[in-house]
């Protein structure tokens, strides 16, 4: 018996789940869009960016312009402020962050460096909130940004309290690339690092995503037992390091990772 086909539809994915092609065409167009910056792009550049032609890129352009999420100024396109309210909105509903913003503000406060908020969405680590200390680095990393699991002291966090084979199915989508010479890229060893992690309840980051910069992030479960995000700190390695990386740092990740915990709780409850 042969797969029945509609029309824009694809009749499976790879993970055998049907997937609509014009959406999947309209997402592949916002992320070129993206990747193209302040500057934009035209018609011609976004066309050869996905793979289509010209005129199915105009009417794509045209159509996301129309719903706020494309605008378009001399014959160049960029994406709109629409996203923005979408992203705040999707934001400010999440109960992780509804009630992590005070502790993440109060460990910035206390240690001075940078305290950031990470969830686990489709394999990959997404930033959510971020607060900076008095001494805290400058970052590129926005609110939103996604980043790879296996190479920050949040994701290993997320990581560690996962089953193994959910560890494994998430390297096996998204691999273990290398972004520093200090990265894990053996899925062996990290196994191993993640039972250390789940053992002294905090996990470090050391040079593994950014050269020099070392972090401390600790889990946060839900009621259920379930995590659903990490709590670090980062600085320089000049600053993190002796017992201030070690024992000052992951003490205050950990309290302030269980005051996140009883807020989720109490949330639910009231």
């Amino acid at each position: 018996m042969t797969e029945r086909t509609v029309t824009g539809m694809s009749a499976n994915s790879d993970d055998g789940r049907r997937r609509i092609k014009s959406v999947d065409k309209a997402f592949l167009i916002i992320q070129a869009l993206r990747e193209q910056g302040n500057a934009g792009a035209g018609v011609t550049t976004v066309a050869d960016a996905v793979g289509m032609s010209k005129g199915s890129a105009h009417t794509y352009l045209n159509t996301l312009k129309q719903h706020g999420v494309v605008t378009e100024q001399n014959g160049r396109y960029r994406l709109g402020l629409q996203l923005l309210e979408l992203g705040e909105y999707a934001k400010r509903q999440n109960l992780v962050y509804q009630c992590a913003q005070d502790p993440v503000d109060e460990i910035a406060t206390r240690t001075g460096e940078l305290a950031r908020l990470v969830v686990k969405e489709q394999g990959y680590g997404v930033y959510l909130y971020k607060a900076e200390g008095d001494n805290a680095i400058e970052t590129t990393i926005q609110p939103g940004q996604r980043e790879y699991l296996h190479c920050t002291s949040q994701g290993k966090a997320i990581l560690a309290h996962l089953s193994e084979s959910e560890v494994r199915e998430i390297v096996d989508e998204r691999g273990l690339p290398a972004r520093t010479e200090d990265t894990i890229t053996d899925i062996d060893e990290l196994l191993d690092e993640l039972e250390e992690i789940r053992e002294r309840g905090v996990a470090f980051s050391r040079s593994e995503s950014t050269r020099g910069m070392r972090c401390v992030a600790s889990p946060v479960h839900a009621p259920d037992g379930s995590v659903v995000a990490a709590i670090g700190v980062c600085g320089p390695m000049s600053r993190l390091q002796g017992d201030r990386f070690t024992e000052e740092i992951p003490d205050i990740v950990r309290n302030a990772a269980n005051i996140v915990e009883i807020n989720i709780q109490m949330n639910r409850n009231s």
